[in-house]
């Protein structure tokens, strides 16, 4: 069997995705274009980006219509559910851990929607929001917060994921400077708070002891890297801005994800210089679409492949759980040849990086094995 072929035939683990979501007609005909984009962007700008292009050929292959317009329309009006299952079911997806803060759709729900094997990712920033009405000190709302991250992982839920990216940047100040920071502003915060936590150490400090608890139980904290909605800074996204919040939690495992894109060499230099980290490869796979194989080339210049992780951050739309897989797996069998053109892996190596990377090293670090 071929490198290419045995990549074809690997159950896929995605280590971060999210669940499909049900939505009106209208939104599938005039805003369906702007899910393949993760800029603010019109449909009308969405609409020629090569990500989109490649979509509508995926469109074109599996629903009636000719014309963009009618392809459109004939997408609103599949059943959700069968469409997504058998979407997701051509992927060759075994395991699907599921961010529960996007959509509205919770991960329990989405198992209507997929016969993969479907487990929560706990988003930390919401459980803070849904906290502080009611908390009128910090001590109070972070042991509150403990708590709910405690029963969370109790519960079932496989890892933490944080948004911090999109509200404060990653330039994570260390614990006892974050704790004491956050006890000055905690009141202010809360008198000004909207529904939308933004205060930077309050975010910290809520994720330094997530990361503590997640120490505890032995499970990963994924953070938002890289490119992203408009309200993640381009500049405060660098993944080499984790290097002190890495360096003070040495005993949790933490997820780089988005493969840092587009510093992608930066994060793997994070996750190649600290024990504790690992190294995510979804959103910038698909969505940079033919900058995919080059994102693979750089990711595995210095990180060991053991630290490396198959995703598609898919989110609303099934489509997108397609062109990830279709893009990983065409794209990483690639460079696979080319390292073994190139002298540099074995035939029989270069399977079982693929194995690791799209399989193996997720289902060890979640502990998916049943």
């Amino acid at each position: 069997m071929t490198i290419r072929e045995m990549v074809a035939e690997i159950e896929l683990v995605d280590n971060h995705a999210h669940p499909v979501m049900e939505l009106p007609r209208e939104k599938i005909t005039e805003e369906f274009p702007t899910f393949f984009t993760e800029g603010d962007l019109p449909a009308e700008d969405a609409r020629h980006t090569v990500h989109y292009r490649r979509a509508l050929r995926l469109l074109d292959d599996r629903l009636d219509g000719e014309t963009e317009a009618e392809l459109l329309a004939s997408r609103a009006d599949v059943d959700l559910e069968d469409y997504s299952q058998d979407l997701i079911g051509e992927t060759g997806t075994g395991v699907i851990l599921a961010d529960d803060g996007f959509p509205e759709t919770t991960p329990e729900e989405f198992e209507a929607y997929t016969d993969a094997r479907v487990e929560p990712l706990l988003r930390l920033e919401p459980v803070v929001e849904e906290l502080v009405p009611d908390h009128e000190d910090l001590d109070s709302l972070v042991d509150a917060f403990e708590e709910r991250v405690e029963t969370a992982l109790d519960g079932g839920y496989v890892g933490l994921k944080s948004i911090a990216a999109y509200r404060s940047g990653l330039d994570v100040a260390p614990p006892d400077e974050a704790a004491a920071t956050a006890r000055s502003a905690y009141d202010d915060v809360r008198a000004a708070f909207d529904g939308r936590l933004a205060d930077a150490s309050v975010i910290e400090h809520c994720l330094h002891r997530a990361t503590d608890v997640a120490a505890d139980y032995d499970v990963p904290v994924q953070l938002h890297t890289g490119f992203g909605d408009r309200d993640a800074h381009p500049r405060y996204v660098d993944p080499t801005y984790l290097a002190d919040y890495l360096d003070a939690h040495l005993d949790t495992a933490v997820v780089l994800l988005h493969a840092g894109y587009p510093y992608v060499r930066a994060a793997g230099y994070v996750t190649s210089t600290f024990p504790n980290a690992y190294l995510d490869l979804s959103l910038a796979n698909p969505f940079v679409q033919h900058g995919v194989e080059p994102m693979f080339r750089q990711a595995m210049e210095a990180v060991p492949v053991t630290k490396l992780l198959y995703g598609s951050d898919a989110f609303t739309i099934p489509e997108l759980y397609v062109l990830a897989a279709e893009r990983a797996r065409e794209d990483l069998a690639s460079v696979l040849e080319e390292l073994v053109d190139d002298g540099y892996y074995t035939t029989d190596y270069a399977k079982d990086v693929a194995r690791m990377i799209l399989r193996e090293n997720a289902m060890e670090l979640y502990d998916l094995a049943e």
